[in-house]
């Protein structure tokens, strides 16, 4: 796109003239010249359309004309009294022209900025991140500007070179403030990694010392989270702080508890990450409002002002929506903190329920224990020896019944056998007594003495029996008599119970 054009036409008075336009773009003016025909001779309308046009100097004869000309998009490059056949080269040069100036200015207002950042860098005495930001958005704007040729490929070019310049400065200061930050965020890391194989540990080990274990993983997140690390000693933290968590909940609620509720500390935390990067970036885009505002007041000529107004009305736009982003992270966040807290309300909760469960399964555990172990040591000497003395005593009254019996009637051996069973129950309702621990098992117990005994009773009976027929010789028909006698004896036996073992609701 050439800034100057040279053209034949006539002037006023029908006289052929050399016209030549050329584009002063800082000024937005075009220098209009024209040549009467007797000037612009072969040689010099050569010249003038081979030199000059590609813009180098060619020295003009005496007795031309010169007209400056503001230059707009309504009016014409031309005077009225200058007429042209190629009016389309004409009206193309003003537009083009016209773009010229718009675009050479937006460049010169991008110089203008690269020489604020050129001085901002200049005096800095370390490397400053907000700067380096400020530098790249910069770039970028550049970057599309010149996507869109709203740029000219020269300006764009230029701007590169000097934007690549300021970024090398930036990137020495960087280098040595990172050689600084590494030591220092190894440092930090250490001390993490010295507190938490502390507490790992103490999860391995469990017991009373994982007592303030949740509570020191909960300092060192917090602590974390402001801490200045490089992204590599932050990740490797973090994935330590997050195993340990796990097995802490693991060690204290079992296998699987650990993943309950991360996903809510996971969110939680990310977005106390966003909400910090988005105020910072709320902080950057307030202090380049300020910084526009400021410049604005000092702004030369209309377009540089529009654009800086443009640009504030973009900052404050771009403001607007972090802000209403950040209510909403906080918002958010909020809830997210009332269901952590239920979360570890509810898991505390489900602790101290285990911890419950645990407490009354052990004391079941030792009771029952303790119960074994008591029937063991007392069952010989209590309960089975009552059960052998009542068995044994009923066997023994039984026998003796049976001789001395010989000449009794069977009226003698009913009463013997009641008194055996009496013998029997006052037993074994004393061993009860004395086994008062064992209550439950003397109640099972005693059916089975009462049932061995009954059984004992009928087999003494039949001694009985037999013991009468021998001695006495009596017939068919006296056995038959002293049998249904025997019977009757044995249901009543049967009938009769046992006297209520102390302490027994079933009665048995």
């Amino acid at each position: 796109m050439k800034n100057r054009i040279v053209i034949w036409g006539t002037n006023g008075a029908d006289e052929k003239v050399l016209i030549a336009l050329e584009l002063q773009t800082e000024a937005s003016k075009v220098m209009l010249y024209t040549f009467p025909e007797a000037l612009a001779t072969a040689e010099f309308s050569g010249k003038l359309m081979k030199d000059w046009r590609e813009g180098r100097e060619v020295e003009f004869p005496e007795g031309y004309t010169t007209i400056e000309r503001e230059l707009s998009v309504t009016e014409g490059l031309l005077p009225e009294d200058l007429k042209v056949d190629r009016t389309d080269v004409i009206q193309r040069a003003q537009t083009e022209w016209h773009f010229v100036v718009l675009s050479t200015k937006l460049h010169q207002v991008y110089q203008q900025e690269l020489a604020e950042f050129k001085e901002k860098i200049q005096q800095l005495s370390t490397y400053d991140n907000k700067v380096f930001d400020g530098l790249k958005a910069f770039w970028d704007k550049v970057q599309s500007q010149s996507r869109d040729r709203n740029l000219f490929r020269e300006h764009a070019d230029s701007l590169r070179d000097n934007i690549n310049v300021l970024f090398e400065d930036l990137k020495k200061l960087r280098s040595k403030v990172q050689e600084e930050f590494m030591s220092a965020s190894s440092s930090v890391a250490d001390d993490f990694n010295k507190a938490l194989e502390d507490i790992e540990e103490r999860i391995n080990a469990g017991g009373q010392r994982m007592s303030n274990v949740f509570d020191e993983l909960k300092q060192l997140q917090q602590r974390y989270r402001t801490a200045r690390l490089s992204n590599e000693h932050r990740n490797q933290i973090w994935d330590r702080i997050d195993g340990a968590f796990k097995k802490a909940k693991e060690r204290k609620f079992g296998a699987g508890a650990a993943d309950e509720g991360n996903a809510v500390e996971r969110r939680l935390a990310g977005l106390v990450d966003a909400l910090k990067r988005m105020e910072d970036s709320v902080r950057r885009d307030a202090e380049e409002l300020d910084f526009q505002h400021k410049k604005v007041s000092k702004t030369e000529g209309q377009l540089e002002a529009q654009i800086r107004m443009a640009k504030i009305k973009m900052i404050e736009e771009r403001l607007e929506s972090k802000r209403a982003k950040i209510e909403e992270i906080k918002r958010t966040m909020s809830e997210l903190e009332r269901r952590s807290s239920a979360a570890k309300n509810k898991e505390a909760k489900r602790a101290e329920k285990e911890n419950e469960r645990q407490k009354v399964a052990a004391a079941k555990d030792a009771v029952k224990a303790e119960i074994d172990a008591e029937i063991k040591s007392r069952k010989d000497d209590s309960l089975y020896d009552a059960a052998s003395t009542v068995i044994g005593d009923v066997l023994m009254d039984a026998l003796d019944t049976a001789r001395a019996v010989a000449s009794v009637t069977a009226d003698k051996v009913e009463e013997a056998v009641e008194a055996a069973q009496e013998k029997g129950a006052d037993i074994l309702e004393e061993a009860t007594e004395k086994g008062e621990s064992l209550l439950d098992k003397a109640r099972e117990l005693a059916g089975i003495v009462a049932e061995e005994a009954e059984k004992a009773f009928e087999t003494a009976v039949d001694n009985v029996e037999s013991a009468i027929s021998a001695a006495t010789g009596t017939d068919e028909a006296d056995k038959k008599k002293a049998k249904t006698k025997n019977d009757t004896v044995i249901v009543e036996d049967t009938v009769h119970k046992p006297a209520p073992v102390k302490g027994d609701d079933s009665g048995q």
